[in-house]
Protein backbone atom coordinates (compact mmCIF):
# COMPACT_ATOMS: atom_id res chain seq x y z
CA UNK A 1 0.00 0.00 0.00
CA UNK A 2 1.55 2.91 -0.83
CA UNK A 3 1.92 6.55 1.13
CA UNK A 4 -1.08 7.92 -0.19
CA UNK A 5 -3.36 4.91 0.08
CA UNK A 6 -1.92 4.65 3.62
CA UNK A 7 -2.97 8.44 3.98
CA UNK A 8 -6.27 7.90 2.82
CA UNK A 9 -7.52 4.47 4.64
CA UNK A 10 -6.66 6.61 7.83
CA UNK A 11 -8.71 9.63 6.86
CA UNK A 12 -11.46 7.11 6.56
CA UNK A 13 -11.60 5.55 9.60
CA UNK A 14 -10.94 9.14 11.52
CA UNK A 15 -14.33 10.42 9.09
CA UNK A 16 -15.84 7.29 9.97
CA UNK A 17 -15.38 7.49 13.90
CA UNK A 18 -17.05 11.07 13.81
CA UNK A 19 -20.11 9.63 11.92
CA UNK A 20 -20.49 7.06 14.46
CA UNK A 21 -20.00 9.46 17.43
CA UNK A 22 -22.26 11.65 16.71
CA UNK A 23 -26.30 10.97 17.19
CA UNK A 24 -28.12 10.25 14.37
CA UNK A 25 -30.42 13.06 14.80
CA UNK A 26 -28.03 15.34 14.75
CA UNK A 27 -26.86 14.39 11.71
CA UNK A 28 -30.38 14.43 9.99
CA UNK A 29 -30.74 17.99 11.26
CA UNK A 30 -27.29 18.83 9.64
CA UNK A 31 -28.46 17.42 6.43
CA UNK A 32 -31.35 19.51 6.59
CA UNK A 33 -29.99 22.44 6.76
CA UNK A 34 -27.37 21.69 4.15
CA UNK A 35 -30.48 20.73 2.09
CA UNK A 36 -32.16 23.58 2.44
CA UNK A 37 -29.85 26.08 2.53
CA UNK A 38 -26.78 24.89 0.17
CA UNK A 39 -28.55 27.57 -2.84
CA UNK A 40 -27.99 30.38 -0.78
CA UNK A 41 -24.48 29.12 1.16
CA UNK A 42 -22.95 28.49 -2.40
CA UNK A 43 -23.97 32.19 -3.77
CA UNK A 44 -22.94 34.10 -0.76
CA UNK A 45 -19.52 32.27 -1.07
CA UNK A 46 -18.70 33.03 -4.20
CA UNK A 47 -20.00 36.51 -3.85
CA UNK A 48 -17.62 36.74 -1.03
CA UNK A 49 -14.40 34.62 -2.72
CA UNK A 50 -14.44 36.79 -5.55
CA UNK A 51 -13.56 40.05 -4.24
CA UNK A 52 -10.11 38.51 -3.72
CA UNK A 53 -8.28 39.81 -6.97
CA UNK A 54 -6.47 36.56 -6.99
CA UNK A 55 -9.53 34.43 -7.29
CA UNK A 56 -10.91 36.20 -10.48
CA UNK A 57 -8.60 34.50 -12.75
CA UNK A 58 -10.55 31.60 -12.03
CA UNK A 59 -13.78 32.67 -11.95
CA UNK A 60 -14.11 35.56 -14.31
CA UNK A 61 -15.72 32.84 -16.84
CA UNK A 62 -20.06 33.04 -16.72
CA UNK A 63 -19.85 29.15 -17.62
CA UNK A 64 -17.55 28.79 -14.97
CA UNK A 65 -18.93 30.23 -12.27
CA UNK A 66 -22.26 28.50 -13.00
CA UNK A 67 -20.82 25.09 -13.09
CA UNK A 68 -18.75 26.13 -9.43
CA UNK A 69 -22.12 27.10 -7.92
CA UNK A 70 -23.96 24.01 -8.89
CA UNK A 71 -21.20 21.50 -7.77
CA UNK A 72 -20.68 23.86 -4.38
CA UNK A 73 -24.20 23.07 -4.04
CA UNK A 74 -24.21 19.33 -4.00
CA UNK A 75 -20.45 19.56 -2.15
CA UNK A 76 -22.05 20.78 0.51
CA UNK A 77 -24.97 18.71 0.52
CA UNK A 78 -23.01 15.40 0.55
CA UNK A 79 -20.35 16.31 3.20
CA UNK A 80 -22.98 17.56 5.62
CA UNK A 81 -25.32 14.56 4.87
CA UNK A 82 -22.50 11.45 4.62
CA UNK A 83 -23.65 8.22 6.36
CA UNK A 84 -20.82 5.86 7.12
CA UNK A 85 -21.69 3.77 4.09
CA UNK A 86 -20.86 7.26 2.03
CA UNK A 87 -17.43 7.77 3.51
CA UNK A 88 -15.18 6.52 0.51
CA UNK A 89 -17.16 8.01 -1.88
CA UNK A 90 -16.86 11.63 -0.79
CA UNK A 91 -12.62 10.55 0.51
CA UNK A 92 -13.00 10.25 -4.05
CA UNK A 93 -15.07 13.40 -4.64
CA UNK A 94 -12.26 15.28 -2.41
CA UNK A 95 -9.05 13.53 -4.95
CA UNK A 96 -11.20 14.37 -8.11
CA UNK A 97 -11.69 18.20 -7.01
CA UNK A 98 -8.03 18.20 -5.69
CA UNK A 99 -6.96 16.99 -9.41
CA UNK A 100 -9.20 19.74 -10.89
CA UNK A 101 -7.36 22.11 -8.78
CA UNK A 102 -4.03 21.11 -9.47
CA UNK A 103 -4.64 20.82 -13.16
CA UNK A 104 -6.25 24.34 -13.37
CA UNK A 105 -3.45 25.83 -11.39
CA UNK A 106 -5.61 27.28 -8.43
CA UNK A 107 -3.40 28.08 -5.26
CA UNK A 108 -4.00 26.23 -2.37
CA UNK A 109 -4.27 29.27 -0.48
CA UNK A 110 -7.05 30.13 -2.36
CA UNK A 111 -8.88 26.86 -1.79
CA UNK A 112 -8.25 27.18 2.10
CA UNK A 113 -9.82 30.90 2.24
CA UNK A 114 -13.13 29.55 0.62
CA UNK A 115 -13.22 26.63 3.11
CA UNK A 116 -13.03 29.17 5.84
CA UNK A 117 -15.62 31.60 4.49
CA UNK A 118 -17.61 28.54 4.03
CA UNK A 119 -17.37 27.53 7.94
CA UNK A 120 -18.12 31.39 8.83
CA UNK A 121 -21.30 31.60 6.43
CA UNK A 122 -22.83 27.93 7.87
CA UNK A 123 -22.70 29.76 11.94
CA UNK A 124 -25.48 32.46 11.21
CA UNK A 125 -27.12 29.92 9.23
CA UNK A 126 -27.67 26.91 12.15
CA UNK A 127 -27.78 29.63 14.74
CA UNK A 128 -31.19 30.97 12.99
CA UNK A 129 -32.77 27.44 13.41
CA UNK A 130 -35.29 26.88 15.97
CA UNK A 131 -33.14 24.16 17.64
CA UNK A 132 -31.91 24.28 21.09
CA UNK A 133 -28.51 25.53 22.18
CA UNK A 134 -26.88 22.51 22.96
CA UNK A 135 -28.09 20.88 19.28
CA UNK A 136 -27.11 23.80 17.41
CA UNK A 137 -23.59 23.52 19.55
CA UNK A 138 -23.77 19.87 18.36
CA UNK A 139 -25.04 20.35 14.72
CA UNK A 140 -22.11 22.90 14.17
CA UNK A 141 -19.18 20.79 15.73
CA UNK A 142 -20.13 17.83 13.39
CA UNK A 143 -20.80 19.94 10.62
CA UNK A 144 -17.35 22.08 11.09
CA UNK A 145 -15.53 18.65 11.66
CA UNK A 146 -16.69 17.32 8.55
CA UNK A 147 -15.24 20.30 6.29
CA UNK A 148 -12.25 20.24 7.83
CA UNK A 149 -12.14 16.72 7.19
CA UNK A 150 -13.24 17.07 3.31
CA UNK A 151 -10.48 19.96 3.21
CA UNK A 152 -7.97 18.00 5.01
CA UNK A 153 -8.39 15.10 2.40
CA UNK A 154 -8.56 17.59 -0.67
CA UNK A 155 -5.26 19.47 0.24
CA UNK A 156 -3.51 16.32 0.76
CA UNK A 157 -5.14 15.30 -2.79
CA UNK A 158 -3.90 18.51 -3.92
CA UNK A 159 -0.39 18.83 -2.95
CA UNK A 160 0.45 15.16 -4.16
CA UNK A 161 -1.78 16.55 -7.73
CA UNK A 162 0.95 19.94 -7.80
CA UNK A 163 3.72 18.25 -7.13
CA UNK A 164 3.54 15.68 -9.96
CA UNK A 165 2.79 18.46 -12.12
CA UNK A 166 5.85 20.26 -11.22
CA UNK A 167 7.33 17.34 -12.35
CA UNK A 168 6.32 16.85 -15.21
CA UNK A 169 7.09 20.74 -16.08
CA UNK A 170 10.29 20.48 -15.23
CA UNK A 171 10.54 16.77 -17.42
CA UNK A 172 8.89 18.75 -20.08
CA UNK A 173 11.21 21.59 -20.21
CA UNK A 174 14.43 19.36 -20.22
CA UNK A 175 12.72 17.22 -23.24
CA UNK A 176 12.20 20.33 -25.04
CA UNK A 177 15.72 21.46 -24.61
CA UNK A 178 16.52 17.81 -25.97
CA UNK A 179 14.31 17.20 -28.49
CA UNK A 180 15.90 17.74 -32.26
CA UNK A 181 17.99 20.74 -30.59
CA UNK A 182 19.90 21.56 -34.07
CA UNK A 183 17.07 21.19 -36.38
CA UNK A 184 15.20 23.61 -34.41
CA UNK A 185 17.68 25.90 -33.68
CA UNK A 186 18.53 26.36 -37.88
CA UNK A 187 15.19 26.08 -38.58
CA UNK A 188 14.36 29.10 -36.00
CA UNK A 189 17.40 31.13 -37.50
CA UNK A 190 15.95 30.71 -41.32
CA UNK A 191 12.46 32.21 -40.08
CA UNK A 192 14.04 34.86 -38.26
CA UNK A 193 16.63 35.50 -41.95
CA UNK A 194 13.18 35.17 -43.73
CA UNK A 195 11.20 37.72 -41.88
CA UNK A 196 14.14 39.86 -41.95
CA UNK A 197 14.68 39.62 -46.04
CA UNK A 198 10.63 40.66 -46.41
CA UNK A 199 11.20 43.48 -44.70
CA UNK A 200 14.43 44.40 -46.49
CA UNK A 201 12.87 43.76 -49.94
CA UNK A 202 10.03 46.25 -49.13
CA UNK A 203 11.88 48.91 -47.97
CA UNK A 204 14.91 48.88 -51.26
CA UNK A 205 11.89 48.44 -54.08
CA UNK A 206 9.42 50.96 -51.99
CA UNK A 207 7.39 48.40 -51.22
CA UNK A 208 3.83 48.90 -48.77
CA UNK A 209 5.52 47.74 -45.57
CA UNK A 210 1.75 47.07 -43.69
CA UNK A 211 1.75 43.95 -44.63
CA UNK A 212 5.16 42.81 -42.68
CA UNK A 213 4.34 41.42 -38.97
CA UNK A 214 6.01 43.37 -36.29
CA UNK A 215 8.81 41.02 -34.91
CA UNK A 216 6.42 39.73 -32.29
CA UNK A 217 3.91 38.34 -34.22
CA UNK A 218 6.31 37.32 -36.96
CA UNK A 219 7.12 32.84 -37.05
CA UNK A 220 10.24 33.35 -35.03
CA UNK A 221 8.59 35.73 -32.36
CA UNK A 222 5.50 33.38 -31.81
CA UNK A 223 8.06 30.55 -31.62
CA UNK A 224 10.41 32.08 -28.98
CA UNK A 225 7.34 33.52 -26.93
CA UNK A 226 5.28 30.14 -26.70
CA UNK A 227 7.99 27.75 -26.65
CA UNK A 228 11.92 29.11 -26.47
CA UNK A 229 11.12 31.59 -22.75
CA UNK A 230 9.89 28.04 -21.85
CA UNK A 231 12.73 26.19 -23.10
CA UNK A 232 15.51 28.25 -22.02
CA UNK A 233 13.80 29.70 -18.63
CA UNK A 234 16.18 30.83 -16.22
CA UNK A 235 19.08 31.53 -18.64
CA UNK A 236 19.64 35.33 -19.03
CA UNK A 237 20.18 35.61 -22.83
CA UNK A 238 16.49 34.78 -23.11
CA UNK A 239 15.98 38.58 -21.49
CA UNK A 240 18.14 39.95 -24.20
CA UNK A 241 16.10 38.37 -26.60
CA UNK A 242 13.16 39.31 -25.74
CA UNK A 243 14.19 42.94 -25.23
CA UNK A 244 15.25 42.99 -28.49
CA UNK A 245 12.14 41.90 -29.87
CA UNK A 246 10.49 44.24 -27.88
CA UNK A 247 12.49 47.41 -28.91
CA UNK A 248 12.14 46.81 -32.51
CA UNK A 249 8.37 46.57 -32.63
CA UNK A 250 8.75 49.77 -31.29
CA UNK A 251 11.18 51.33 -33.63
CA UNK A 252 8.59 49.05 -36.41
CA UNK A 253 5.28 50.18 -35.65
CA UNK A 254 6.83 53.91 -35.29
CA UNK A 255 8.11 53.01 -38.85
CA UNK A 256 4.72 52.01 -40.08
CA UNK A 257 2.93 54.97 -38.60
CA UNK A 258 5.30 57.20 -40.24
CA UNK A 259 6.14 55.99 -43.79
CA UNK A 260 7.60 58.89 -45.14
CA UNK A 261 10.28 58.34 -42.96
CA UNK A 262 11.37 55.78 -45.82
CA UNK A 263 11.77 58.64 -47.82
CA UNK A 264 14.66 60.21 -46.22
CA UNK A 265 17.80 58.20 -47.45
CA UNK A 266 19.71 59.04 -44.13
CA UNK A 267 16.17 57.52 -42.26
CA UNK A 268 16.09 54.50 -44.33
CA UNK A 269 19.52 52.94 -43.85
CA UNK A 270 19.22 53.90 -40.51
CA UNK A 271 16.04 51.69 -40.12
CA UNK A 272 17.96 49.01 -42.26
CA UNK A 273 20.70 48.60 -39.99
CA UNK A 274 18.47 48.80 -37.07
CA UNK A 275 17.13 45.58 -38.71
CA UNK A 276 20.62 43.93 -39.38
CA UNK A 277 21.67 44.80 -35.75
CA UNK A 278 18.85 43.07 -33.78
CA UNK A 279 18.87 39.88 -35.61
CA UNK A 280 22.67 39.12 -35.77
CA UNK A 281 22.42 40.05 -32.01
CA UNK A 282 19.52 37.86 -31.54
CA UNK A 283 20.88 35.15 -33.92
CA UNK A 284 24.06 35.31 -31.64
CA UNK A 285 22.38 34.69 -28.43
CA UNK A 286 20.27 32.11 -29.99
CA UNK A 287 23.28 30.04 -31.13
CA UNK A 288 24.74 30.41 -27.61
CA UNK A 289 21.44 29.23 -26.10
CA UNK A 290 21.40 25.91 -28.14
CA UNK A 291 24.98 25.31 -27.69
CA UNK A 292 24.03 24.02 -24.12
CA UNK A 293 21.29 21.76 -25.59
CA UNK A 294 21.87 17.95 -26.29
CA UNK A 295 21.26 16.22 -29.84
CA UNK A 296 19.48 12.86 -28.05
CA UNK A 297 16.29 12.50 -28.30
CA UNK A 298 13.83 11.80 -25.24
CA UNK A 299 10.81 11.76 -24.07
CA UNK A 300 8.96 11.51 -27.63
CA UNK A 301 6.33 8.97 -29.34
CA UNK A 302 8.98 6.68 -30.81
CA UNK A 303 7.01 5.55 -34.07
CA UNK A 304 5.85 9.36 -34.40
CA UNK A 305 8.21 11.36 -33.16
CA UNK A 306 5.56 13.53 -32.17
CA UNK A 307 4.88 14.64 -28.54
CA UNK A 308 3.94 11.96 -25.86
CA UNK A 309 0.82 12.98 -24.36
CA UNK A 310 2.01 12.86 -20.64
CA UNK A 311 3.28 16.22 -21.48
CA UNK A 312 -0.13 17.59 -22.59
CA UNK A 313 -1.00 19.29 -19.33
CA UNK A 314 2.01 21.13 -18.75
CA UNK A 315 1.16 22.93 -22.31
CA UNK A 316 -2.39 23.12 -21.93
CA UNK A 317 -1.66 24.92 -18.72
CA UNK A 318 0.70 27.05 -19.81
CA UNK A 319 -1.01 27.93 -23.10
CA UNK A 320 -4.66 28.89 -21.07
CA UNK A 321 -2.57 31.11 -18.96
CA UNK A 322 -0.92 32.80 -22.25
CA UNK A 323 -4.10 33.18 -23.53
CA UNK A 324 -6.32 34.42 -20.59
CA UNK A 325 -3.18 37.45 -19.52
CA UNK A 326 -3.09 38.53 -22.86
CA UNK A 327 -6.08 38.08 -24.55
CA UNK A 328 -4.98 35.83 -27.28
CA UNK A 329 -7.14 32.93 -29.08
CA UNK A 330 -6.58 29.18 -28.42
CA UNK A 331 -7.57 26.29 -29.85
CA UNK A 332 -7.23 22.55 -30.39
CA UNK A 333 -7.87 19.98 -32.69
CA UNK A 334 -8.62 16.10 -32.06
CA UNK A 335 -8.02 14.00 -34.90
CA UNK A 336 -8.09 10.31 -35.85
CA UNK A 337 -7.69 8.09 -39.09
CA UNK A 338 -10.25 7.12 -40.79
CA UNK A 339 -11.41 3.18 -40.43
CA UNK A 340 -8.33 2.91 -38.56
CA UNK A 341 -8.60 -0.68 -37.07
CA UNK A 342 -10.00 -1.93 -40.54
CA UNK A 343 -6.68 -0.74 -42.49
CA UNK A 344 -4.86 -2.97 -40.12
CA UNK A 345 -6.89 -5.58 -40.04
CA UNK A 346 -6.89 -6.08 -44.04
CA UNK A 347 -3.09 -4.89 -44.67
CA UNK A 348 -1.67 -5.61 -41.42
CA UNK A 349 0.26 -3.31 -38.75
CA UNK A 350 3.41 -2.56 -41.01
CA UNK A 351 1.33 -0.65 -43.26
CA UNK A 352 -1.00 0.91 -40.36
CA UNK A 353 2.54 2.13 -38.58
CA UNK A 354 3.84 3.98 -41.85
CA UNK A 355 0.12 4.92 -42.25
CA UNK A 356 0.63 6.80 -38.82
CA UNK A 357 4.21 8.00 -39.96
CA UNK A 358 2.71 9.83 -43.18
CA UNK A 359 -0.14 11.52 -41.22
CA UNK A 360 2.57 12.41 -38.43
CA UNK A 361 4.72 14.04 -41.26
CA UNK A 362 1.26 15.97 -43.00
CA UNK A 363 0.85 17.57 -39.13
CA UNK A 364 4.21 18.97 -39.00
CA UNK A 365 4.06 19.95 -42.41
CA UNK A 366 0.59 22.04 -41.74
CA UNK A 367 1.47 23.76 -38.29
CA UNK A 368 3.58 26.36 -37.45
CA UNK A 369 6.37 26.23 -35.15
CA UNK A 370 4.57 27.56 -32.37
CA UNK A 371 2.02 24.76 -32.71
CA UNK A 372 1.82 21.49 -30.42
CA UNK A 373 1.23 18.05 -31.96
CA UNK A 374 0.94 14.99 -30.03
CA UNK A 375 0.25 11.37 -30.59
CA UNK A 376 -2.72 11.07 -27.80
CA UNK A 377 -3.18 7.23 -28.10
CA UNK A 378 -3.39 4.60 -31.11
CA UNK A 379 -4.96 6.56 -34.52
CA UNK A 380 -5.92 9.91 -32.16
CA UNK A 381 -3.77 13.24 -32.68
CA UNK A 382 -3.96 16.15 -30.59
CA UNK A 383 -2.30 19.39 -31.88
CA UNK A 384 -2.62 22.71 -29.65
CA UNK A 385 -2.59 25.81 -31.60
CA UNK A 386 -1.78 29.22 -30.23
CA UNK A 387 -2.91 32.04 -31.61
CA UNK A 388 -5.00 30.60 -34.26
CA UNK A 389 -7.85 32.63 -34.55
CA UNK A 390 -11.50 30.54 -35.68
CA UNK A 391 -10.88 31.23 -39.16
CA UNK A 392 -7.09 30.39 -38.64
CA UNK A 393 -8.02 27.03 -36.91
CA UNK A 394 -10.43 25.73 -39.68
CA UNK A 395 -7.57 26.62 -42.54
CA UNK A 396 -4.87 24.54 -40.83
CA UNK A 397 -7.70 21.50 -40.28
CA UNK A 398 -8.46 21.83 -43.68
CA UNK A 399 -5.29 21.90 -44.86
CA UNK A 400 -4.22 18.84 -43.21
CA UNK A 401 -7.34 17.08 -43.94
CA UNK A 402 -6.80 17.73 -47.73
CA UNK A 403 -3.15 16.98 -47.20
CA UNK A 404 -3.36 13.53 -46.09
CA UNK A 405 -6.49 12.82 -48.34
CA UNK A 406 -3.81 13.20 -51.28
CA UNK A 407 -1.27 11.09 -49.68
CA UNK A 408 -0.69 8.39 -51.92
CA UNK A 409 0.02 4.63 -50.21
CA UNK A 410 0.04 1.36 -51.68
CA UNK A 411 -0.24 -2.36 -49.82
CA UNK A 412 2.60 -4.80 -50.10
CA UNK A 413 0.12 -6.45 -53.18
CA UNK A 414 -0.30 -3.08 -55.26
CA UNK A 415 -3.36 -2.09 -53.84
CA UNK A 416 -4.27 1.71 -53.00
CA UNK A 417 -5.28 2.71 -49.30
CA UNK A 418 -7.73 4.96 -49.18
CA UNK A 419 -6.75 7.69 -46.61
CA UNK A 420 -8.47 10.19 -44.55
CA UNK A 421 -8.89 12.07 -41.06
CA UNK A 422 -12.00 12.76 -39.06
CA UNK A 423 -11.49 15.93 -37.05
CA UNK A 424 -13.18 17.92 -34.27
CA UNK A 425 -11.75 21.32 -33.29
CA UNK A 426 -12.58 24.08 -30.56
CA UNK A 427 -11.69 27.63 -29.66
CA UNK A 428 -10.72 28.11 -26.31
CA UNK A 429 -13.67 29.80 -24.51
CA UNK A 430 -12.06 31.07 -21.11
CA UNK A 431 -12.74 27.79 -18.77
CA UNK A 432 -9.43 27.16 -17.09
CA UNK A 433 -9.81 23.18 -16.83
CA UNK A 434 -8.30 22.28 -20.20
CA UNK A 435 -9.96 18.45 -20.15
CA UNK A 436 -13.27 21.01 -21.10
CA UNK A 437 -11.13 22.08 -24.52
CA UNK A 438 -10.57 18.65 -25.52
CA UNK A 439 -14.15 17.41 -24.27
CA UNK A 440 -15.55 20.01 -26.41
CA UNK A 441 -13.09 18.80 -29.67
CA UNK A 442 -13.71 15.39 -29.18
CA UNK A 443 -17.65 16.01 -29.27
CA UNK A 444 -16.96 17.53 -32.32
CA UNK A 445 -14.71 14.76 -33.67
CA UNK A 446 -17.56 13.04 -32.63
CA UNK A 447 -20.13 14.75 -34.77
CA UNK A 448 -17.31 14.49 -38.05
CA UNK A 449 -17.49 10.88 -38.12
CA UNK A 450 -21.57 10.75 -37.84
CA UNK A 451 -21.36 12.86 -40.69
CA UNK A 452 -19.75 11.05 -42.91
CA UNK A 453 -16.05 10.89 -41.86
CA UNK A 454 -13.15 13.11 -43.77
CA UNK A 455 -14.23 16.11 -42.60
CA UNK A 456 -13.66 18.89 -40.26
CA UNK A 457 -16.05 19.72 -37.55
CA UNK A 458 -15.96 23.36 -35.13
CA UNK A 459 -17.36 22.75 -31.81
CA UNK A 460 -20.43 25.13 -31.22
CA UNK A 461 -22.66 24.75 -27.97
CA UNK A 462 -25.37 23.71 -30.57
CA UNK A 463 -24.07 20.83 -32.05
Amino acid sequence: MGIMEMYFKRMKDEWVALVERTDPEIRIKASEIATAHALTLSHEFYRIVRADPHAEEFLSNEQVERQLKSAMEKWIINVLSGGVEDIERLIQIQHTVAEVHARIGIPVELVEMGFRVLKKLLYPVINATDYGSMEKLHIYHFSINSIDLAMEVMSRAFSFSDSSAAKEDENYRIFSLLENAEEEKERQIGALLAWEIDIIYKVLLDADLGSSLPLSQADFGLWFNHKGRHYFSGIAEVGHISRLIQDFDGVFNHTLNNPKNLSNRSLRVKFLLQIRNTVSQIITLLRELFEEVSKHEVGMDVLTKLLNRRFLPTIFKREIAHANRVSTPLSTLIIDVDKFKEINDTWGHNTGDEILRKVSQAFYDNVRSSDYVFRYGGDEFVIVLTEASENDTLRIAERIRSRVEKTKLKAANGDDIPLSLSIGAAMFNGHPDYERLIQMADEALYIAKRRGRNRVELWKASL
